[in-house]
């Protein structure tokens, strides 16, 4: 079994392309993707994020990112919510932070917690330093932006999923959201690594080898080839 520290180590080389193939093989209808548009829905989920975090930077006067500012007073100029919970975890999945309407985010610091004792007790030292709450924070308030601007390309793109005569029933994606947030979070914070290396973090205090399976699949998916 590989030990955290070279988990991270080897997941802090990938691009946030890679990341996102990891995002679209997760999509619940993943399997009505067409495989020839999966790089080009990658680039553009990628791209709304950028936007989004620069526009925001924008709007504040940061060119370089939040790192000068208080992201949570960000987050309630946006109207925004924030609660602290201690955990919640449910079934395989280790919940970290989550968003729902109106406006409120949850960050469970329990979870968080151990990410960050895992950093100091491992000497990770890509994430040393790094605020793992603000990480957190950060992709969350993308999904509040997400909700409010029906304009944006991880709302507006739709994929068919089946047809019945002349009418043709599409949906929507939750892997554009995620691919989207994840990408958010890195400009906004300034950031020399994926956020999702996190995703493996946060879960090994729980489950070493279900971490360390995640880790294998981003891996594995990351040499896929999409165009």
């Amino acid at each position: 079994m590989l030990n955290i520290k070279k988990m991270m180590q080897n997941l802090y080389q990938l691009r946030d392309e890679d990341f996102a193939k990891y995002h679209i093989n997760s999509d619940p209808i993943e399997g009505k993707i067409p495989k020839q548009i999966r790089g080009k829905v990658i680039r553009e989920s990628l791209d709304c994020g950028y936007e989004e975090a620069r526009s925001l930077m924008g709007m504040v006067e940061l060119p370089n990112g939040v790192r000068d500012i208080d992201i949570v007073r960000l987050a309630e100029s946006l109207g925004i919510s924030i609660k602290m919970k201690k955990a919640h975890n449910a079934m395989e999945y280790i919940y970290f932070g989550t968003y729902e309407e109106p406006g409120i985010i949850r960050l469970y610091q329990d979870n968080i917690r151990k990410g960050e004792a895992l950093v100091k007790e491992h000497n990770i030292e890509e994430l040393i330093g790094i605020n793992l709450e603000e990480v957190v924070l950060a992709h969350e308030i993308f999904h509040h932006i997400e909700a409010r601007k029906k304009e944006l390309y991880v709302n507006s793109f739709r994929i068919n999923l089946w047809k019945l005569g002349p009418y043709t029933h599409r949906s929507r994606l939750i892997c554009t959201g995620e691919i989207a947030g994840m990408a958010f979070a890195r400009k906004l914070l300034n950031l020399n690594f994926c956020p999702n290396v996190l995703d493996v973090l946060f879960l090994y205090p729980h489950n070493q080898m279900q971490a360390e399976r995640l880790y294998q699949e981003i891996i594995k998916l990351s040499k896929k080839d999409y165009e």
